[in-house]
Order: C-alpha cells, then sequence, then structure tokens
C-alpha cells in the first residue's frame, strides 16, 4: 500500500510531537527523583548516576543515529529511536532494583540521543532558508513542553505514583511510531551516479579549515547541555533542600519548562531576524545574571518561579538557538553526522551536568552553591557562541 504525501505543517506537527515525548522522558526522571529515591533507598550519590544514566546513552544514541540516518535515511533510524525509548521508559517503571534501573535508563538514553538529530535534520530540511532557524527551535520547544507536562501529571493523582510517570511516557510513544511510520516523509537525499563520492565525516569536521566551526559547536553544545540538564534533573530536588514543598517544586519546574517553549520560540525568530551574533551573545549573559540571582535568592515561590520561568527561557532558548544555527555549518550529504556529532558532544555535558550536582551535593554544597556553580559555564557557553559568530563557515 502506498503512503499518503504529508503536508509540510503535518510533518512539523510530527516532529513537534515527538520532541515533546521526547522533553517529557527527560524531565520525568527530575520530577520523578525525590519519590523514586525514597523507594528504592538511593543515595544522592546513585541519583546522580540515575539521572545520567540515560545521557550516557544520548551520546551513542546520537552519534550511532546520525551515521545511520546518512545511510538509511531519517525516517527508519528516527521510528526506531522512538520505540527504543517509549519501550525503556516502560522497564524503567518495572525496576525494582538500582542496577536494573540504571541499565534502563542508559537503553532509554540510546533511543532519545538517536530521536533528536532527526527532528533537527528533517525540520532544517524541511523549511526555508530564511526561516530555518526558528523551525529547528520550534521543533526543540517540544522538548520543554514536554518536561512542562511532566510537572502537570507530579501534580495530579495519577502523578502521586513515581511509576505512572514512566508508564505514560513510555505508552505515548509506541503509540505515535506508526503515525511517523505512515505520514513521515524521507528526507535523505540519494547521489546520482555522476555525484563524487560520499565525504568521510572526520575530515569534513576536522579539517584545519573547519576545525574552529566543529569545536566551537561542540563547546557550545556540551556547556548549554550541562547546565540544562543539571536543571531537569536537579532543580526539584534543589527547591525542596531550600524548603519548598513537592508540588511547590513540580510548580516550578513546570514554570521552567513553559519559559524554555517561550524563549525557544522568540530567540529563534531574533535569529532569523539579526544572526545568531548579538542574539545568542545577550541571551548567555542575560542567563548568567539571572542564575546568580536564583542562586543567592530566599525569596517566596511566587519570585522564585518567576525567575525560574525566566532562567528556562533563556537557558532552554540559548541552547535551541545553537542547535537552530548548528545546521547551517553542514553540508546537505553529512548534515546528519555533523549535527549528531555536534549533539553527541552536548550529550556528554547533559552527563556530567547531573554527576557534578550529585557530587557538589554529596560534598557538602548548598542547593545554592551548586546553582552558583553553572555560571562560569553558562559564560563559555556565551563565549564559544560569539566566536562562532567570526570564525564559523556556513555551507548554505
Amino acid at each position: 500500500m502506498q503512503r499518503p504525501t504529508a503536508s509540510p505543517a503535518l510533518v512539523i506537527g510530527l516532529c513537534l510531537l515527538a520532541s515533546m515525548l521526547e522533553g517529557f522522558d527527560i524531565q520525568s526522571m527530575g520530577v520523578a527523583g525525590p519519590s523514586l529515591a525514597k523507594a528504592l533507598a538511593l543515595s544522592k550519590s546513585q541519583m546522580a548516576w540515575a539521572f545520567s544514566a540515560s545521557l550516557f546513552g544520548l551520546m551513542g544514541g546520537a552519534a550511532g543515529g546520525g551515521w545511520l540516518a546518512d545511510r538509511l535515511g531519517r525516517r527508519p533510524v528516527l521510528i526506531a529511536a522512538t520505540l527504543i525509548f517509549g519501550l525503556f521508559s516502560l522497564a524503567t517503571a518495572a525496576a525494582q532494583t538500582y542496577p536494573l534501573l540504571v541499565a534502563a535508563r542508559v537503553l532509554t538514553g540510546l533511543g532519545l540521543g538517536g530521536a533528536m538529530p532527526m527532528l533537527i535534520a528533517i525540520a532544517a530540511e524541511r523549511a526555508s532558508a530564511s526561516r530555518r532557524t526558528f523551525m529547528v527551535t520550534l521543533i526543540a520547544a517540544g522538548m520543554p513542553l514536554g518536561g512542562a507536562l511532566v510537572g502537570l501529571l507530579a501534580r495530579s493523582s495519577l502523578g502521586a505514583d513515581w511509576r505512572m510517570i514512566f508508564v505514560v511516557g513510555g505508552l505515548a510513544p509506541i503509540a505515535i511510531a506508526p503515525a511517523l511510520w505512515w505520514w513521515m516523509p524521507e528526507t535523505l537525499v540519494k547521489p546520482a551516479a555522476a555525484d563524487p563520492p560520499r565525504q568521510n565525516a572526520l575530515k569534513v569536521l576536522f579539517a584545519p579549515e573547519r576545525l574552529p566551526t566543529t569545536l566551537l559547536l561542540w563547546i557550545g553544545y556540551t556547556a548549554t547541555a550541562l547546565v540544562l540538564h543539571l536543571f531537569l534533573n536537579w532543580l526539584p530536588t534543589l527547591l525542596i533542600a531550600r524548603g519548598f514543598d513537592k508540588n511547590e517544586a513540580a510548580l516550578v519546574s513546570m514554570l521552567f519548562n513553559l519559559g524554555g517553549a517561550a524563549g525557544s520560540l522568540l530567540i529563534g525568530l531574533s535569529i532569523d531576524r539579526l544572526g545568531g551574533r548579538w542574539p545568542l551573545t545577550v541571551v548567555f549573559l542575560a542567563l548568567a545574571g539571572v542564575i546568580q540571582a536564583l542562586a543567592g535568592a530566599t525569596v517566596g515561590l511566587a519570585p522564585t518561579a518567576l525567575m525560574g520561568f525566566v532562567a528556562g527561557g533563556l537557558l532552554v532558548g540559548g541552547q535551541f538557538g545553537l542547535y537552530g544555527i548548528g545546521p547551517h555549518y553542514y553540508a546537505l550529504p553529512v548534515r546528519g553526522r555533523g549535527v549528531g556529532a555536534a549533539v553527541a558532544a552536548g550529550r556528554l555535558g547533559s552527563a556530567l551536568g547531573p554527576l557534578a550536582a550529585g557530587q557538589l551535593l554529596t560534598a557538602g554544597a548548598s542547593a545554592g552553591q551548586v546553582t552558583a556553580a553553572t555560571v562560569p559555564i553558562v559564560l563559555l557557553a556565551g563565549l564559544a557562541a560569539l566566536l562562532l559568530s567570526f570564525f564559523g563557515k556556513p555551507q548554505d
């Protein structure tokens, strides 16, 4: 049976939905973390490894998924990745011991890591050059929207059982896989017989004239991912340590994610209009100031929630702004590998962030000190983005 031709709006809608489900799963560990730790009697160090386990899987999934997509196509890799993170999210809900929990999270991460580079590449290839950054950030905005849904679920009676968060996060991606198979088009461009052979991806990424571009992208992706995933996983726990209750912490976490969705769209539009240099520089400087204020604040729920919303908008918007400009720096035949490698580099930061927070807390650092420790990393991301605008070499 011949599959129908999907409209561009339907394709973007499916990509946005898949991105939301990925964001739901990534945020699930942070929201479920306090209850999960009590249920399985986890120490802070064990919690840190449980938080980071899926993020180590993300590195392998991002690198391997991009490599496979340039050979097999975006569509089959996206569908397989979606099924993998759905199935192993269900396995997370069934985990009875710490080793099984870690194993389930690593395998969940393989699927999560394989999905996002496909979504970025598909969005970049379906959009016009003048709207490309906005379209990528629109898709990426699905991640914090999915994270906000976890906060809503956690505040409901269904979310009282931490396992139900992972059951919902597992069943939903499995349910949309048939829609991806039926309507998602293939975007791989097959080379004609007269075309030159494929370029070696390592030479494309690390040739002397392109090395600064690659390194700056990787530094920016890694630094922003480290800070983002530290907050995604530890923010509820850090807030509870400062005296907020579970529902208040879930509310701030939800607003952090909603701010991220709004920031992604606004920053994506500004980059399409003004270029990446000054919007991203201003975003990261402002983010450093907001995080420093949040670290030292001893205020009530409303001001904390407002700062969380603004921090989420700047942080998520800054990261996805970098995601939006990333595809510009890779030609189409190696775009999947180029974006996949950059996202994989960022996943290293994703894994290190929760681990670093766990180590700091185990050593006796306060919640405010852990928060403040991210400020220099934010400034590093801003510097990388600024230098990229001078030394990067767009390919389209």
